[in-house]
């Protein structure tokens, strides 16, 4: 790589982050009431799908990457709900578990979709027992999956699929 594109990247890497971040809360303020009409629960996780693709297309040695999942999460406890650690740690037992999972999928859409799927899992587990834990999620897990995960899977697995090969070629013109 050479030494300009490592820098470019390093700076577009964190900015598209920081509008993601912003964006997550705009579409959950500016569409709360749809995403969240009972008896469905509907979660956009843009920054979560951005960590998924800097491990998919194997950029995570080109930037501080497990600083910017702790950093935003952070931020996401900070910003949105008040409670620290509960994101940060979803955040991180997401990427940790899809960085190590990796190796194991190549990288067509099909095979990235089933290892964003078992991050998505894995952050909304972690929330979703850590509000079991404070006493904000009274949901039993059978519901828990039908009326939050489903529809989360859904919305957040579509969205990945359409940004797919644009981040793809967005990556490879810019490592």
């Amino acid at each position: 790589m050479a030494g300009w594109q490592f820098i470019r990247f390093r700076i577009v890497y964190p900015l598209i982050l920081l509008l993601l971040f912003f964006i997550d809360g705009n579409i959950m303020s500016s569409f709360g009431t749809f995403l969240l009409h009972p008896p469905f629960h509907i979660i956009p996780t843009l920054t979560l799908i951005w960590f998924f693709y800097a491990i998919q297309f194997e950029a995570t040695t080109f930037v501080p990457y497990y600083f910017y999942v702790v950093v935003f999460g952070l931020l996401f406890d900070v910003y949105y709900t008040g409670i620290i650690g509960t994101y940060t740690v979803a955040f991180l037992a997401a990427t940790i578990l899809m960085d190590k999972l990796h190796p194991y999928f190549d990288e067509r859409l099909m095979s990235g979709m089933l290892l964003l799927l078992v991050g998505l899992l894995a952050y909304l587990v972690v929330t979703y027992f850590a509000g079991s834990m404070i006493n904000i999620a009274n949901l039993s897990p059978f519901a828990f999956i039908i009326q939050d995960v489903l529809p989360t899977a859904t919305l957040n697995l579509v969205l990945a699929a359409l940004g797919y090969y644009p981040t793809w070629s967005l990556y490879q013109r810019l490592i």
